[in-house]
């Protein structure tokens, strides 16, 4: 790896830029992938590429009737589970192309032994770009990266559906009554819904513009514009395309979390036993959901370098 100092002008003269100064281009290279990051996620109906979850919760068992008596709690179904699987979060990676350096000259210069070079490519990956990747992917609220939030509404971030990408139902154990045996086994509420999000770019940095070698052989400061627009495709690229600094996403996989762990709790009852008489002829029971809450399991949202 090779971190070059890339020159500026200052009063007329070519001055290497502060590390203060490098810093700096480094925020603008996370705001430009924030602008427009080229791994997106997005949220589908089913099928995503990102795995699939389950949501679990109890059931009511089936219900049982005699002629002559209750049947035992023995004799009644015990109540079941009811798995919903999730499968909303697809990855896109977008294609794009290396910037283009055909005659060396493209990036910026430095010197070394008091002589004038252009930077590489790769100079340009190590001293800006990497960097700023290994930010994007530390984990935080950075710019153009994805997280899991429990409404629709987060300030910073941008909704990417109304639609939750995951929900944490559970037995509404107060649907439940004797006196509607046979009770409908699955009567469901929704505990948590679990949305999709994307950190909003935030603000452009002003920075100190380096100096290029224009085709005339002639130095000259980039505009910001120009610099600007180098720096996007290359982190653009690099998240895409270079190996070990590729951007991407999982579910409980390599990397770091982002945002709320998505819970599926379901009742940890061993069933509420309970009895109906209609008629001489007609004794019911059936075993409704009970107990307490518990998590089930906890999926994470997770963002890493490949």
């Amino acid at each position: 790896m090779t971190v070059r100092t890339p020159l500026k002008l200052n009063g007329g003269n070519l001055q290497e830029m502060t590390s203060g100064e490098i810093d700096v281009i480094k925020n603008q290279v996370r705001y430009l992938y924030g602008t427009d990051p080229s791994i997106d996620l997005s949220q589908v109906a089913s099928g995503g590429s990102l795995g699939t979850i389950n949501d679990t919760r109890k059931s009511a068992g089936a219900y049982s009737t005699l002629t002559t008596r209750f049947p035992t709690e023995a004799e009644t179904a015990e109540p079941g589970t009811v798995t919903v699987n999730y499968s909303r979060i697809n990855e896109t990676v977008e294609s794009t192309t290396a910037t283009a350096d055909t005659n060396n000259k493209a990036f910026p210069i430095y010197q070394s032994g008091g002589n004038l070079y252009a930077m590489s490519l790769t100079d340009m990956y190590d001293t800006f770009i990497y960097p700023a990747i290994d930010t994007l992917t530390n984990g935080g609220d950075q710019p153009g990266t994805y997280r899991i939030h429990t409404s629709t509404s987060l300030a910073g971030h941008t909704l990417v559906s109304a639609t939750p990408v995951f929900s944490d139902t559970r037995a509404n154990t107060g649907a439940y009554t004797a006196g509607g045996i046979p009770e409908t086994l699955d009567q469901p509420t929704t505990i948590t819904n679990f949305y999709l999000f994307r950190t909003d770019a935030g603000s452009s940095s002003s920075y100190a513009l380096p100096v290029y070698i224009r085709s005339d052989n002639n130095l000259q400061e980039y505009t910001a514009a120009n610099f600007d627009a180098i720096l996007k495709n290359c982190v653009r690229h690099v998240a895409t395309s270079v190996v070990g600094s590729r951007i991407r996403y999982s579910i409980n996989g390599s990397g770091n979390n982002r945002g709320s762990g998505m819970t599926d709790t379901i009742l940890n009852g061993s069933g509420n036993y309970q009895q109906r008489f209609v008629n001489a002829d007609d004794y019911r029971a059936q075993e409704f959901p009970d107990g307490s809450a518990v998590t089930a399991s906890t999926y994470y949202l997770r963002i890493y370098q490949v």
